[in-house]
């Protein structure tokens, strides 16, 4: 047994909880992290709280568990990449050493199995990929799929563009965008090893592309920050931590299991040429956004790059590397590349959903519960302590919900940037279920939080 709790005879939710304890993921007063790659805070009660034998379906997607259990993954592949502070490590020596401990890495490979059934599984009932699958089929599917992408607009843009505070909006989409684009083609590595003929290289033509052939200026996670630090949102990888939605992180986690699974190899080749393939059009429409909310201040290149090269990534990806594998290695090849598809363009279904459904949430102060309404609500309500030393967590409302505050005053986040809303005592908030959403305060307060 060591300090993480390595015990072979506990049962993997124990581990996922001593998992928690890592000093990298303790948790915080502040809602960001600042220039700290490695504090990646869990909360390790209601992780506790999680049934980790019941997976989750696609209609909880959107949850709080959701939300819980791809943190914990994320932390998981995210700790076999190499992270180094910007502003150097000197005064986060501890917090690196933590991270990368090898104790904390034996666990993690042992709950990740788990929690990768318990977060994605539901794409097996989800996803059926039937029948023989030639090569003539094959392409035409991703022809159609391609197709249905690329014209069937854009409405998380058009979303953004017509929001009440266009700038929120955009910047939302952004802290969403910056869990890959900060460490763009990270998932994408991991395949280049081995030895699996041309495709191999065609592979690493996409790759180099993504790095900036070598020039760091060029690399696509340069640009990505450069955009972000234009319109003055921070740039260290996770600053924005606890306004990932849960959708989001999915979507990122996918690549990493398809990548960490070898046998997911063709699942991932056929995920990753349906996004290159149909990026250009949608980045195109972004940066014609990005202009209209933020005017000539912007940075937009990170956008152009993709507008631009990704319909040469697209044409490499399915033409030189996803039609050449399916026609080499046959049925098993075809089913998994068409699975691949699939499985992204249900999740980022999904993702756009819970991003259209955030961002479409503006939250208003009303009067607060009376004792009577709160008593006839369904559930037993929850009385919280928030003050300014409060471990600050965000969590997705599971039903409707009703913040209302007691005593003293509370800020509610509910995106990236902008301010909080501020309830005062005698006031209270709706979160519709599926929302995420954090509590604060700057002196001592009570909040009575429950069903609606």
């Amino acid at each position: 047994m060591t300090a993480l709790g390595l015990n072979h005879d506990e049962s993997v939710s124990q581990q996922i909880t001593n998992y928690a304890d890592n000093y990298a993921y303790r948790p915080q007063p502040e809602p960001y992290l600042v220039d700290n790659p490695y504090r990646r805070p869990l909360d390790r009660a209601r992780l506790a709280g999680i049934d980790w034998r019941r997976p989750l379906t696609e209609d909880r997607f959107a949850s709080d568990d959701s939300l819980l259990a791809n943190r914990v993954l994320m932390n998981v592949y995210e700790s076999d990449s190499m992270f180094l502070p910007v502003d150097g490590l000197r005064g986060k020596e501890r917090d690196f050493a933590a991270f990368y401990d090898p104790d904390s890495r034996v666990l993690a490979d042992r709950i990740r199995p788990t929690a990768e059934r318990f977060a994605l599984g539901f794409l097996d009932d989800s996803v059926r990929v039937n029948g023989h699958w030639d090569e003539a089929q094959t392409l035409s599917h991703l022809d159609a799929t391609i197709h249905e992408a690329t014209t069937g607009g854009f409405p998380v843009q058009t979303a953004v563009e017509r929001a009440a505070d266009p700038r929120r909006a955009a910047e939302m989409l952004m802290v969403q965008m910056a869990l890959d684009g900060l460490t763009e083609a990270t998932a994408m590595s991991q395949n280049l090893g081995g030895a699996f003929g041309p495709e191999q290289s065609e592979l690493f033509k996409i790759f180099i592309d993504e790095f900036g052939y070598g020039v760091f200026d060029a690399k696509h996670s340069t640009l990505f920050t450069d955009l972000c630090r234009s319109v003055g949102m921070r740039t260290s990888p996770h600053h924005y931590w606890f306004f990932y939605l849960p959708s989001s992180i999915a979507v990122n986690n996918y690549f990493y299991r398809v990548t960490h699974d070898r046998t997911g190899f063709f699942r991932y080749i056929g995920a990753m040429a349906l996004l290159e393939a149909t990026f250009a059009p949608w980045f195109a429409r972004l940066t014609t956004v990005l202009r209209t909310i933020f005017g000539d201040a912007v940075d937009t290149r990170y956008c152009d790059e993709h507008a631009h090269i990704d319909q040469h990534h697209g044409r490499m990806a399915v033409h030189d590397l996803l039609m050449p594998l399916a026609r080499k290695h046959g049925p098993v090849a075809a089913r998994g590349l068409i699975r691949g598809v699939e499985e992204i363009r249900l999740l980022s279904s999904l993702a756009d959903a819970d991003l259209l459904a955030q961002l479409a949430w503006t939250p208003s102060a009303r009067p607060a519960r009376s004792t009577a309404d709160v008593e006839q609500a369904p559930g037993v309500p929850e009385i919280r302590d928030i003050g300014p030393t409060t471990a600050f967590e965000t969590r997705v409302a599971d039903v409707d919900t009703s913040v209302d505050v007691s005593s003293g005053r509370v800020h509610l986040h509910f995106s990236g940037t902008g301010d909080p809303l501020t309830v005062a005592a005698g006031s209270g908030v709706s979160v519709p279920k599926g929302r995420l959403y954090g509590l604060s305060a700057d002196e001592d307060a009570v909040v009575v939080v429950g069903e609606r």
